[in-house]
């Protein structure tokens, strides 16, 4: 007797979204104070642009020390499991 297959009702899993490395974190918030200096000294001073790049490099500036307190913590804990 050949088996029915059932279609799943669940949704496909997502990958997990990617995790930035510190080095392209530090980069990526570097390029947007360049492009916010950028925006600022050019011939428009377009300063709507400029604190878009600032308000992203803080973004980033506040996932690096999110990524920071993390690893801090997992070594603090792999230090008092020993």
């Amino acid at each position: 007797m050949p088996r029915r297959i059932k279609a799943s009702t669940e949704p496909a899993p997502q990958p997990a979204p990617r995790i930035a490395t510190l080095s392209e974190l530090c980069s990526e918030a570097a390029s947007h104070v360049a492009r916010a200096r950028i925006a600022l000294f050019d011939e428009s001073a377009d300063t709507e642009s400029a604190l878009a790049h600032l308000d992203e490099a803080i973004a980033c500036l506040r996932r690096l020390l999110t990524h920071s307190r993390a690893a801090r913590l997992n070594g603090s804990a792999k230090l008092h499991s020993a």
